[in-house]
C-alpha cells in the first residue's frame, strides 16, 4: 500500500519557550532533593507505611461517650479514631480506614439501645476529628498542639549530666519529629568526633520546625459578618500565630542550649582544647626561654670578643707606644750626639767669630740654631766638618736662615699682639659709651627711684 503524503509550506524558525513545571511529581521530587518534608496528598500519605489492621484501632466507647460535640477541640482526636498510639505518626489512610471503622462501631443507628443523644454527640465527635485530621493541613495542624506531647526542656543539673544520652536522646527524639528536613541527625554516643558533634548542633541551631497554631486561633473566621470583621479576625489570628511559633523557636532554642551545656562531649573537647592551649602557651614560653637564653649567652660572648679585642688593642698599643718610645729615645739620643758633634766642631771654628766680644752672642745663637735643625741637617753639617770652607758656607747659611726665620716670627707674634690690644681697646671704648636713648632711660631711671631706693645703683641697671 503507497500512502502519498502533500508537504504544504516550511517549517518556521525554532522558538524558546518557558516551561513551568508542577504537579503533586514535581513537589515530591523538589521535596526529595532538597530534603524537605513532602506535604503530599491524600493518595500518598502513608503509601509507604504498613496496612493499618482493625485490631490495631483501639475503640474507647467510655471515652467517646463522655464527649460533647460543642466542645469538639478540646477532644483527643485521635484517641477517638481509635490511634492513640500511633497519632502523628499516622497517615492519612490511616485516618480514614480507623474513621470507617469507628462509623461501623459508633453510628446511632447501628445502636440497639441506648441514649440516641449521646450515641449522636458522639458520633459527631467522630466526625469531627475526621474532618480536623483527613486533610495534611488539618492534621499538621492539630499535630503541632498535641496534648500528649511533652514540650518541657531538661534542667541543666548533674543527674542529667550524668545521664546525658538517655535523658535528652528521647527529648532531641521526639522533638525531630518537627523537623522541615528529613534525616534530622541523633544525638550519637560518647565515641563521636568532633566533627560529628559540631554537625548535630549545628542542625538544630538552625532547627525548622513545621509547627503552626492556626487549631488554637480563638477567633473563628467563619463567625464574621462582613469582610471587614474577617480581616480583622485573620489580623489577630496571624498575630497569635506569630507570637507562638516565636515562643516555639525559643523553647527549641533553650532545649539546645541546655542540651550542649549538659553534653560530655562538649565538656571533654572543650577540656582538650584548654590542654593544648596550655601547651602550645607552654611551649611557646620554652621558645621564648630558649630564645631568651641564646640571647643572654649570643650576648655574653659577644661581649667576651670585645674584651679580648679592646684587650688586644691596648696591648697593640702599649706595645706600639713602647717601640715608639724606644725609637724616640733612639731618635733623641742620636740627635744629642749629632748636637753634641756639632757643638764641638763649631767650637773648635771658635763659634765662626773674629770678635772675641762676640761670643756669648755666639753661643746663644747655636743653641738657638742646634733647637730648630733635624738631625739630618746636623748630620750634612757634621759630615763636611773636615771641610772648612763648605763647613763655615753651610753653617752660615743655616744660621741665617733660622735668624731670619726667628726674626719673621717674633714680628709676628708683635704684630698679632698689637692687633689683639688695638681690638680690646676698641671694645673697652664702645662698651663705655653712652648713647642717646640709654641717656634718655637713665634719667628717667633716677627720677622714679629716689636716693632713699636700697641698692638704687643695682635697681637702676636692671631697669635699664
Amino acid at each position: 500500500m503507497t500512502v502519498s503524503v502533500e508537504v504544504k509550506g516550511s517549517l518556521g524558525e525554532p522558538a524558546s519557550l518557558n516551561v513551568y513545571p508542577y504537579g503533586p511529581a514535581f513537589f515530591k521530587y523538589q521535596c526529595m532533593r532538597y530534603d524537605m518534608v513532602n506535604e503530599v496528598t491524600e493518595e500518598d500519605s502513608g503509601s509507604d507505611s504498613e496496612d493499618l489492621s482493625d485490631a490495631d484501632i483501639e475503640l474507647d466507647l467510655k471515652y467517646i461517650k463522655s464527649l460533647e460535640s460543642k466542645d469538639w477541640k478540646d477532644q483527643d482526636h485521635y484517641r477517638v479514631l481509635g490511634l492513640p498510639n500511633l497519632r502523628v505518626e499516622s497517615s492519612v489512610k490511616d485516618i480514614k480506614k480507623a474513621y470507617k471503622f469507628m462509623v461501623l462501631k459508633c453510628h446511632p443507628d447501628k445502636a440497639s439501645q441506648g441514649n440516641t443523644k449521646v450515641d449522636e454527640e458522639a458520633f459527631t465527635c467522630i466526625q469531627k476529628a475526621y474532618e480536623q485530621l483527613c486533610t495534611v493541613e488539618g492534621k499538621r495542624a492539630y499535630d503541632s498542639i498535641d496534648p500528649e506531647f511533652d514540650d518541657d526542656t531538661p534542667n541543666i543539673t548533674e543527674h542529667n549530666k550524668q545521664n546525658f544520652y538517655d535523658i535528652f536522646g528521647k527529648v532531641m527524639d521526639s522533638n525531630a519529629q518537627w523537623s522541615m528536613q528529613k534525616n534530622v541527625p541523633k544525638l550519637g554516643t560518647e565515641s563521636d568526633s568532633i566533627d560529628k558533634v559540631n554537625d548535630f548542633y549545628n542542625f538544630w541551631y538552625d532547627f525548622k520546625s513545621w509547627r503552626e497554631y492556626s487549631y488554637l486561633d480563638e477567633e473563628e473566621r467563619e463567625k464574621a459578618e462582613c469582610k471587614e470583621e474577617r480581616r480583622y479576625i485573620d489580623k489577630l489570628n496571624k498575630q497569635e500565630r506569630l507570637r507562638r511559633k516565636k515562643e516555639e523557636m525559643t523553647r527549641m532554642h533553650e532545649l539546645v542550649n541546655r542540651c550542649y551545656a549538659c553534653d560530655p562531649r562538649i565538656r571533654a573537647f572543650n577540656e582538650e582544647r584548654k590542654r593544648r592551649k596550655i601547651e602550645a602557651k607552654l611551649a611557646k614560653q620554652e621558645a621564648y626561654k630558649k630564645e631568651l637564653e641564646a640571647a643572654k649567652l649570643q650576648k655574653e660572648e659577644n661581649e667576651r670578643i670585645a674584651k679580648e679585642q679592646e684587650a688586644q688593642r691596648v696591648q697593640e698599643a702599649k706595645e706600639k707606644a713602647e717601640v715608639e718610645k724606644k725609637e724616640r729615645q733612639k731618635q733623641n739620643k742620636l740627635l744629642k750626639q749629632e748636637r753634641k758633634k756639632l757643638r764641638e766642631n763649631v767650637k773648635s771654628h771658635n763659634y765662626f767669630n773674629t770678635n772675641e766680644d762676640n761670643i756669648v752672642k755666639s753661643m746663644e745663637n747655636l743653641d738657638l740654631l742646634l733647637l730648630s735643625l733635624t738631625i739630618d741637617d746636623m748630620k750634612n753639617l757634621n759630615s763636611v766638618s773636615e771641610d772648612t770652607e763648605n763647613f763655615t758656607v753651610l753653617y752660615q747659611n743655616q744660621l741665617n736662615s733660622n735668624l731670619a726665620a726667628q726674626e719673621n716670627k717674633t714680628k709676628e707674634n708683635l704684630m698679632k699682639a698689637k692687633q689683639s690690644q688695638e681690638v680690646h681697646k676698641e671694645q673697652t671704648s664702645n662698651a663705655d659709651k653712652f648713647t642717646t636713648q640709654d641717656i634718655a632711660l637713665l634719667v628717667k631711671a633716677v627720677k622714679s627711684f629716689p636716693t632713699s631706693t636700697t641698692n638704687r645703683t643695682s635697681t637702676i641697671s636692671s631697669e635699664r
